[in-house]
Order: C-alpha cells, then sequence, then structure tokens
C-alpha cells in the first residue's frame, strides 16, 4: 500500500499526510476519536490539528484545550504548533491534567475545601500526616502501613470517592477503618491548606459539577484535544465529560492496543465506550506505520488480535518486508543474557551508530544483563530505574553483608543499623558513634550506649535485637556459606518482614530485587566466591556504572520504552510467569493487558527484532523450568526466522542455547547449585505466608498430597488462620502450588499468603 503522494496544491498543514490523517486534521465540528497506531505519526496530526483550528477556522487559541499527560509532552505539543502558526500561542491551554487542575484550582479555589493558596504535598509530606492520623486513631503501622493506606485512598480519589461514599465498598473491618483515615487525613489537608496530587484531580471534577462553572469554562474552551485517552483514570474522565458537554468538540486521540497502565488506575473502555459516550463521534483510523517493517507489524498484528477489549486497526508499512524476528532459547537466564550481549556485539562491529534497546518485563531481569555487559565493557543506559546494585533496597542489604565482613565499616552501620526503621535519629546516633572505643567498631560503641542505659522509647529493645543479629552473624556466615547468610540476614534483621507488612506495588518490586539478590549469591556461591569477594565484585560492578552515559545501548522495562522507537530491540525473558506476569495472567483482563504491552516491546522495534526465553530462570533463588510465553505462539511462523519447535522437543532435543556455548566460558555450576537452590526453595514464600521466622533450612516442604488443591475458594470466604485469626479474601492469584489469597484479618489487616503454607481453614 503505497504512502502519499506529494500534493503541493493542498493546504500546507495537509502536505505529507496519508489521507486519515488529512482527516483526522480537518475535522472540525462534533466529536472525533482518532485511533492512532503505533508509529503512526500521531504527534503530527495533533499539532497540525490543533494548528488547523487557529489558522483556517479562526479559532483563537485561548479557546483551545490540549491534555496530555508529560509535562515532556505537552512542551512538545506547544512547540511544535508555535512553529505551525502566524500567530503567538501564549492563551493556548496545553498542559497534562494535573498543571490544568492546579490552574483551575488557582482561579477557582475559593469554591473547594482548600482555598486559593493551597501547597501540594509531595509523597514524603503525606507520609508523615498520614503517620499523625494513624497514631491519633491508635491503628498500628504494622497492619495499616502508611503506604499502603495512602495507595488504597489514592485509588478512592482516583475514582472520585470520598470517605462516605467509599463506606459502600467496605465490606470488611480493615477497610472501615482505612475510611477512617482516609476521613482524618483529608481534614488534615485541609487544616494545611494542601492538596496531594491525587485531590488536584478529585477537587476539579467536583468543582466542576457545579453548573456555573461547568458552563463558564465549557463557553470558553469550545475545542478540547485529549492525548493518550486510553490512559485516562475515572477522575480524568469525568472532568472531560463536564469540559465536553457544552458544545461536544471533543478530540480524543489513543490506541487502546496500547492501554498498559490499568494497575494505576487507567480505564480502558474509557476510549471503547466513547461512542457510546457520543453517538454522533466521527472515528478515524491511522493505520499506516512509519517506524517498523512489515515483517514486525504482522508480528505485532497477529499477537494484538488474541484479545477481546479492542476496536480493531491493522498496522501497514511501505518500509518494506525486512528482516525476520529471531527467537533463541537459552539454557538458563545467565546463558540467556550473555547470548544477547554476544549479538549486541555483533550489532556493534557491523553497526557502530545503531541504537539498541533490550526490554524486559520487570526490573529484576536486570541485574543478569547488566553483569553480562560489564563483563565485557561495553557501556549501558539503565532507563527509567537505579541499577541493580545501586537500588535502595539492595544497598540496604549489603550494609548488613558489609558490616559482617569488615565491623569497623561505620558508613555501613550508619545505613543498616535504621534499615528497617528501629527509631534511632541523628542523637541517637551520635550517642553511639561517640561511645565507639579508641580503634574500636560501631557495634561496640552501640553496646556501650545500651550497657549505660542512655536510650529511651523502643530504640533499646530494636538495637539490641540488631546487635545480637551481629554477634551471631560470624557463626551463620561459617555454618550457611554465602546465600545462606543472605538468606538469615534478610530474615533475622525484619527487613523483608518489614516490606511485607508494608504490602504497595513498590514494596513487591523491593523484594522482587531482594530475591534476585539472592539468585546472585547462589551464583557466585556456586562458583567458589566467598563473602569478602562477593562484596569485592559488587563494589567494582558499581564503579563500572559510572561510564555509560554516552552509551547507545538502553536496558528498560517495556512501561519505560512506550512512545520510544529503536532499530534493534531484544524482548527478554519470555516465560509464563515471567511475561505474562504470573499474577496478571490470572484474570481475562490482567492477561490482555499483558499482551498489549507485549505489543507495545514489539512495535519498539523499527528494522530488526531479537525474543529470547530461558529453559531455566533462577526465580526467588530458586531455579524452576520455565514454559514458554503464551505469546510465542501467537506471531506467525512467516514472521520467525526460524519456526518454533512447540512441544516437549523444544526442551529436551537440545534447541537453544547451551551451557557451555557461552561466550564467557564459565561453567553453570552444576550439582553444586542444584543443591543450594533445593536448601533454599520456598524461603520467601514462607516469610510471606507465616510473617515470622522460616523453618529452618533442613524443614522438609510440605509433601503434595498436603498442598491445598488447584482451585482457588472465592472471595469473600471466610477463613481462619492459626496466627492471624479470622480474616475473608478478598483476591487470590496463581493456581496450584503458587495459590496465593490476599486476605483482610478483622485484628491484623491485610496479608498475602501462600495457600500452601498458610493453613487457612474455611469458615462457615
Amino acid at each position: 500500500m503505497p504512502g502519499p503522494a506529494p500534493e503541493p496544491h493542498l493546504h500546507p498543514l495537509l502536505r505529507n499526510l496519508n489521507a486519515p490523517q488529512r482527516e483526522a486534521v480537518s475535522h472540525v465540528q462534533g466529536p472525533l476519536l482518532i485511533l492512532a497506531g503505533a508509529g503512526s505519526g500521531k504527534t503530527t496530526v495533533i499539532t497540525r490539528r490543533i494548528a488547523w483550528l487557529i489558522e483556517e477556522e479562526g479559532v483563537p487559541p485561548g479557546a483551545i484545550l490540549a491534555m496530555t499527560f508529560t509535562n515532556k509532552a505537552a512542551e512538545e505539543m506547544r512547540d511544535r504548533v508555535a512553529r505551525l502558526v502566524s500567530v503567538p500561542v501564549e492563551q493556548l491551554w496545553v498542559s497534562t491534567f494535573h498543571s490544568f487542575c492546579t490552574r483551575i484550582l488557582r482561579r477557582e479555589g475559593d469554591r473547594t475545601p482548600v482555598g486559593r493558596d493551597f501547597v501540594i504535598f509531595d509523597p514524603s509530606d503525606q507520609k508523615s500526616l498520614m503517620k499523625q492520623v494513624l497514631a491519633e486513631l491508635h491503628m498500628p503501622e504494622k497492619q495499616f502501613h502508611p503506604k499502603r493506606v495512602l495507595e488504597l485512598i489514592s485509588d478512592f480519589k482516583n475514582r472520585c470517592l470520598l470517605p462516605e461514599e467509599a463506606r459502600e465498598e467496605a465490606l470488611d473491618s480493615w477497610t472501615r477503618k482505612v475510611l477512617d483515615a482516609y476521613d482524618l487525613y483529608q481534614k488534615g489537608l485541609r487544616n494545611h491548606r494542601a492538596c496531594d496530587f491525587d485531590d488536584l484531580l478529585l477537587h476539579t471534577e467536583r468543582l466542576f459539577r457545579d453548573s456555573v462553572i461547568q458552563t463558564a469554562y465549557g463557553d470558553r474552551f469550545r475545542f478540547i484535544l485529549v492525548d493518550e485517552y486510553q490512559d485516562t483514570n475515572r477522575a480524568q474522565y469525568l472532568l472531560v465529560q463536564h469540559l465536553a458537554r457544552r458544545h461536544h468538540n471533543l478530540c480524543v486521540v489513543g490506541d487502546e492496543d496500547q492501554s498498559i497502565y490499568g494497575w494505576r488506575g487507567a480505564d480502558i473502555r474509557n476510549i471503547l465506550d466513547f461512542q457510546r459516550d457520543f453517538p454522533e463521534a466521527v472515528q478515524i483510523k491511522l493505520e499506516q506505520n512509519y517506524r517498523s517493517t512489515q515483517r514486525i507489524l504482522d508480528a505485532a498484528s497477529s499477537v494484538i488480535a488474541n484479545n477481546s477489549q479492542r476496536l480493531g486497526k491493522t498496522l501497514w508499512s511501505d518500509l518494506g518486508h525486512g528482516e525476520s524476528l529471531v527467537f533463541k532459547l537459552a539454557d538458563e537466564g545467565r546463558l540467556e543474557a550473555e547470548w544477547v550481549v554476544q549479538r549486541i556485539l555483533d550489532l556493534r562491529a557491523g553497526d557502530p551508530e545503531g541504537k539498541v534497546a533490550v526490554l524486559y518485563r520487570a526490573n529484576w531481569q536486570s541485574r543478569q544483563l547488566e553483569e553480562a555487559l560489564r563483563a565485557v565493557n561495553l557501556p549501558y543506559r539503565l532507563v527509567g530505574g537505579v541499577k541493580f546494585y545501586e537500588r535502595q533496597e539492595v544497598k540496604d542489604l549489603l550494609s548488613y553483608l558489609r558490616l559482617v565482613s569488615n565491623p569497623f565499616d561505620l558508613v555501613s552501620f550508619r545505613r543498616c543499623v535504621n534499615a528497617p526503621t528501629r527509631g534511632v535519629g541523628p542523637t541517637t546516633l551520635a550517642k553511639i558513634e561517640a561511645a565507639i572505643p579508641e580503634g574500636g567498631t560501631p557495634l561496640e560503641g552501640l553496646a556501650e550506649v545500651l550497657r549505660r542505659g542512655e536510650l529511651k522509647g523502643r530504640a533499646p529493645r530494636e538495637l539490641g535485637r540488631f546487635l545480637d543479629l551481629f554477634r551471631r552473624a560470624e557463626g551463620e556466615r561459617e555454618v550457611q556459606g554465602l546465600s545462606g547468610l543472605v538468606r538469615w540476614v534478610l530474615q533475622e534483621s525484619g527487613y523483608l518482614q518489614s516490606l511485607e507488612d508494608e504490602g504497595t506495588l513498590e514494596a513487591e518490586g523491593r523484594i522482587r530485587n531482594l530475591e534476585e539478590f539472592l539468585s546472585a549469591a547462589v551464583e557466585a556461591e556456586s562458583l567458589g566466591v566467598r563473602l569478602a569477594e562477593f562484596l569485592d565484585r559488587v563494589t567494582l560492578a558499581a564503579d563500572a556504572d559510572q561510564v555509560e552515559e554516552s552509551a547507545q545501548l538502553s536496558l528498560m522495562t517495556i512501561h519505560c520504552a512506550k512512545g520510544l522507537e529503536f532499530p534493534y530491540v531484544f524482548v527478554v525473558g519470555l516465560e509464563e510467569d515471567v511475561f505474562p506476569n504470573r499474577n496478571a495472567r490470572e484474570t481475562p483482563e490482567g492477561l490482555e493487558e499483558e499482551r498489549r504491552l507485549f505489543y507495545v516491546a514489539i512495535t519498539r522495534a523499527q528494522r530488526r527484532l531479537t525474543l529470547t526465553a530461558a529453559r531455566r530462570r533462577r526465580i526467588m533463588g530458586s531455579e524452576v523450568i520455565s514454559m514458554p510465553s503464551r505469546f510465542l505462539r501467537e506471531i506467525p511462523a512467516e514472521a520467525l526466522q526460524t519456526p518454533i519447535r512447540w512441544g516437549t522437543e523444544l526442551y529436551q532435543a537440545g534447541e537453544g542455547v547451551r551451557p557451555g556455548s557461552s561466550f564467557t566460558g564459565r561453567s553453570s555450576g552444576g550439582a553444586a547449585v542444584a543443591t543450594e537452590l533445593q536448601r533454599i526453595r520456598g524461603f520467601f514464600d514462607r516469610v510471606r505466608a507465616q510473617g515470622d521466622a522460616s523453618p529452618e533450612p533442613s524443614s522438609p516442604v510440605p509433601p503434595p498430597e498436603a498442598r491445598p488443591a488447584a482451585g482457588a475458594w472465592p472471595s469473600g470466604t471466610r477463613v481462619r488462620s492459626p496466627r492471624f485469626g479470622r480474616g475473608i479474601i478478598v483476591a487470590s492469584t496463581g493456581s496450584g502450588d503458587g495459590l496465593t489469597y490476599t486476605v483482610r484479618f478483622s485484628e491484623s489487616g491485610e496479608k498475602r499468603i501462600l495457600a500452601r503454607f498458610g493453613m487457612l481453614e474455611k469458615e462457615g
């Protein structure tokens, strides 16, 4: 299908556009839905449409409102419009949703609970206020972690629910108590004349329910444009509805196939139901892709066609068929990373300036890639995250291990003494350091302060346990070995349990990074590496990370890659439970969002796309045999360089990278690794299930006949736990040995419990 021919007789704003793009730019009256496929020139269409309204229709810039999701996108949009029109555009409203709401509240704040001169609380301000609220309500932070409570309150606000309105959804005592905190938290914000980030949307949406305000701003903004409409949440959706009610000149641009933020409140139904909300709406599909070759687009279209929640479009390109997709199966995760790095080196030899991206589902997957890159001194840039060994939780754990290795390490002592929090402030720390004897260690200073009885509150008890941990650590180091010591420190320090108690999405990600750290320790131990050498390797790795600023190679999660493009793309970790993610794939909606995420990954590639998986992968410190991602089956065979051989032969006939083919020449560790992995198998699951000390390493995993059946009890089932008492199941994920319940207990709050270890009993 050919692209648009040069047409010099056309209006300058319509030149070099294809027919659907021209139609979208020149449409004026009434609602318009632009379904913009990946790489279809969406930003060009948006900016030229705004310019068309100003130049050809005579619409004053101040009568146009354009909203998007990032400041960068808003600035780019404004700059491009300014270059296209002959009049000043200072009056044009182009901003993010939150900036727009702030601007409105500064004008109309007297009609809201917080006035015009409010301050905006950042996350640390919110957490501080919530701690005060929980203390006032006598709600223990162990059961009502401030971040978890704020996360739930944010969800209510994004659905425009005030505390009294949300009570209709409170089916259990834990949520009812959270709503008490929500109510008092809002009063605290009002007393401070403050808004949190979600309040900006909440208060503005409430403000626009007033017919006077709605009419005033409806008259002002005659034309409204919303970018990335598939990413709007309930509050943003209602706000747009209020603004568009007056004139119906609403243009929304988006791609339902790239809706990948459901986990943070985005509702794909907003774009799917647009023509139900506006029956007179015109729909225009932008299907020509200017980024990728046809084979890449065929793969993407074939995959996304398996989703039911879509309006449908078929991407095409006039850039030619291009190279076939490559799939490689490695024998295990480390070899997968090394194979990818070798292919990148090969690309560098042929195209030194070609940009490369390695995409993965979750941040924890970067660790083996980073190590493989450092092994060959290949610089890289980690996008949207912190390098593995620089992440907060990893550095916290390392500070414990460094202090075990070197008791004189004051820097590590300062870091780990309050991780997790033990009530140690600057004054307490100063007392400890002042008590360190000449030539002594920080731990000796702590022992002296405790002996004198100089500390108050909970600090003496917590620091006594901390000191005891290091008194026992040397013995554990000799008995347990490197990986056993890591596991023991995570358990005995209370660090892992503190993240479990927090119960937020952020905490889950941090736990996953700690699990990956344990896997790194297992790998190192299999090569005979002891603690001091392991710490040296990590330190050198962190130092090497400083040389990547000019790198042509980028590592990032797929979420971070949305909106970007690269000539060469590798998508790694294509196995069940990794991608699609285990939790997400348990519901039809979750699985469809995972498939959309894979679609986004595929469509980042311009010229060459390589997909990889591993037969075995170390997850949570344990080695698992992985099944290939179901998404690989959805790629047409003709798009692949070599068709994938499905069935048992895929893993038994030797296809893919095997031990020994690695370019670094290292062995896989064999029996030693397997023995240690068996020894620590289930550690993290047992901590999650029991909340306290896990069984000793020699404790057997419950036999298969003792585990629950694959079917899960439905939400609403009342259960009893020997540790936490009575509760109600609010969610379940996984199946078989991985079946996990989220239970809200009447006395101890919300817990995630692995069914095979949790000893839950069904009541009634």
